[in-house]
């Protein structure tokens, strides 16, 4: 149950300052920062990426302040290991969500117009935590670069 803290406010949805992902949106978003992390670099345009699936995804339209909800998510997640929190996403994900948050994923580590082994191993490890089949894995991966194309 959610509830109120000491914390400063996070911006998120529920107003609180979060331990745990508690929503599909909660578990979209870490999954899209896990993608984003997954190569060991941040830079602005992952950031504005991530942004951008707050803008494009209905499933945030309670979200009041961007920054602070991914803060707000990003600390939920910090310490507790991939595997703990793809876990989880997949808990609070409905089957169709589930390919919703792979694409995200796909469609981050795309962003720089090339896939590192260290993405390609997450993106794996998150195909086998949502439960994707591998022939849709495939289609996505080759779907989705397309949206990142300058020529």
């Amino acid at each position: 149950m959610k509830k109120k803290t000491d914390k400063e406010e996070c911006g998120c949805a529920c107003g609180c300052q979060q331990e745990t992902l508690l929503s599909p949106a909660d578990a979209l978003m870490a999954v899209a920062i896990l993608a984003v992390s997954s190569d060991g670099k941040l830079n602005d345009r992952e950031i504005d990426n991530l942004k951008g699936v707050l803008v494009s995804s209905p499933l945030f339209g309670k979200v009041e302040d961007a920054g602070e909800y991914m803060g707000c998510i990003a600390s939920a997640i910090a310490d507790k290991g991939r595997d703990a929190v793809l876990e989880r996403a997949a808990e609070l994900l409905s089957p169709s969500l589930r390919e919703t948050a792979y694409a995200w994923a796909v469609y981050m580590v795309a962003t720089d117009r090339k896939v590192v082994a260290p993405e390609h191993k997450f993106l794996e490890a998150l195909r086998r935590a949502l439960g994707l089949h591998g022939v849709l894995a495939g289609k996505i991966n080759a779907v989705v670069p397309m949206l990142n194309r300058v020529k």
